[in-house]
């Protein structure tokens, strides 16, 4: 079919599938086409609870599923990309969304998934995008949030964040390549070494932001709610970029960020009497930041 026309038949036979779809009739009929069409090892999910016990046993290379599957179906998702839940972050996800709810296709895009379409999706179509996104898969980025394809276009705002090309295991048995789950995992740890660099770039971004704000606030007078608010980010943050820190090998970075965690936490619990000392941190942080961020720029033009 052509929708096929950039996969060979031959070569689908190891290719694991998951998919989600409360709707029996949608889901045989799903299932049905693709196991026609070369991808016999598709397994198919009409409860929440069994999806998840398969995903905890194994990585499939392409994950299915639709907004309807369960009621925090975007959260199940993103804690995949996040690395919270499965074995594998970087497993080609499509979502499918119903057409009457807008909000469902924001919420889709900003769990990560590789693709989103609107129901009612016709097998025939899904296979078509499935191919079109195995052979041309976006770049992924990693910030403090969000871990998934980078969909800003070039010509939209220049960014900073470095794309990552991460493991493809469709890709690569669509080509005939085996990989096995042992290899798959290797292959993801290397990817999650590269994806927590990125991440730790992008605490920076966020921590001299945030710290900026602080400063501000205290200067003009505005001490209230918000600046505690931002104080626990501020924590929170920290405490994300020591585990980010300690992952990648670097455990004396962690260990600061983790002090500066427990100052700031005091802190923000006599947000509106900070001592000098207290305020001088959240100054070294921001200059901190300040000079990181322009060396890094240096070192990039060159």
């Amino acid at each position: 079919m052509e929708g096929m026309k950039n996969f060979d038949k031959d070569k689908l036979g190891d290719v694991d599938i998951f998919l989600g779809e409360p709707n029996e009739q949608v889901r045989e009929s799903m299932r049905s086409m693709m196991r026609g069409e070369g991808l016999r090892r598709t397994r198919t999910f009409g409860r929440i609870d069994d999806l998840m016990t398969a995903l905890k046993e194994m990585s499939p290379d392409l994950l299915v599923v639709s907004d309807d599957m369960a009621p925090n179906i975007f959260e199940i998702i993103r804690d995949i990309r996040q690395f919270r839940f499965g074995r594998n972050p970087f497993v080609m996800i499509t979502m499918m969304v119903s057409a009457d709810k807008d909000i469902n296709t924001k919420k889709a895009i900003l769990t990560g998934c590789d693709d989103v379409m609107i129901k009612p999706v016709s097998p025939g179509r899904l296979l078509e995008r499935v191919a079109h996104f195995t052979f041309n898969r976006i770049p992924f980025i990693a910030t403090t949030d969000y871990l998934g394809p980078e969909r800003r276009r070039q010509t939209e705002r220049p960014s900073a964040i470095k794309q990552l090309i991460v493991v493809n295991s469709l890709l690569a048995k669509a080509e005939g390549r085996k990989i096995t789950q042992a290899q798959l995992s290797r292959e993801v740890e290397k990817c999650m070494t590269e994806v927590m660099a990125a991440r730790l770039d992008s605490h920076g971004l966020k921590l001299g932001f945030i710290c900026n704000q602080i400063l501000k606030a205290y200067e003009e007078g505005r001490i209230d709610k918000e600046v505690e608010e931002r104080l626990l980010i501020l924590v929170s943050v920290l405490e994300d970029a020591s585990r980010t820190a300690k992952h990648i090998g670097e455990p004396e970075l962690g260990q600061i960020c983790t002090q500066l965690a427990r100052q700031v936490e005091e802190m923000a619990e006599r947000y509106l009497d900070p001592t000098e000392n207290e305020l001088g941190t959240i100054r070294k942080l921001t200059k901190a930041f300040e000079l990181a961020k322009t060396a890094k720029m240096g070192a990039a033009a060159q």
